[in-house]
């Protein structure tokens, strides 16, 4: 494998473990906010 190759595939590696990241913390945000829709809903509809 070529240098520049080893560079390319690291700088993958590193983006895709920040989309990972990224998307760990949208999931969590998605499922704080359905919490709070689901006390809400509780409270005021139920």
């Amino acid at each position: 494998m070529k240098d520049n190759d080893q560079i390319t595939l690291q700088d993958l590696r590193r983006k895709v473990e920040q989309h990972e990241e990224t998307i760990v913390q949208l999931l969590e945000i998605i499922a704080a906010t359905n919490r709070r829709i689901s006390e809400l809903t509780n409270k005021y509809y139920v």
